[in-house]
């Protein structure tokens, strides 16, 4: 039982570790760095304040957005891959039938998938970034 909640108590130092002051310094530095520019430039704080919700939901778009392509992307490469160790799994059969051209071109097919999805990505990604960087 000891050595169990020695363990336990281990995983859940290594996982809390630095995270909790991080989070306590970076809100900390948040707070205090506008109550100093609120004393310092009260006119470019309150601008700068109308500028965080654009900034929040650009970053929030952003990172949703390049999370969700980052999936696809990684499921449509999975499905060419697969479809690449199927047929070279078999290349006994391909050979004897003669498929090679129609295998190559399933893949070639399959990897149109992945670079569609890839283009998709990148697309997303770089409207997001733009829009976040255009905030600031």
């Amino acid at each position: 039982m000891a050595a169990r909640i020695t363990k336990e108590t281990t995983a859940i130092q290594r996982a809390i570790g630095e995270k909790f002051a991080n989070i306590i310094m970076s809100v900390s530095s948040f707070l205090l760095g506008y109550a100093f520019a609120f004393y310092w430039g009260w006119i470019l704080t309150l601008l700068l304040l109308a500028c965080i919700p654009v900034m929040a939901c650009s970053g929030l778009i952003l990172g949703v957005s390049l999370q969700g392509g980052m999936v696809e992307q990684l499921k449509a490469y999975a499905q060419s891959a697969g479809y690449a160790e199927q047929a070279l799994h078999s290349v006994r059969i391909v050979h004897t039938y003669c498929n090679e051209l129609l295998e190559h071109r399933n893949y070639i097919k399959f990897l149109e998938n992945s670079k569609k999805a890839q283009l998709k990505f990148t697309i997303i990604g770089g409207l997001g970034g733009g829009i976040l960087f255009w905030s600031f």
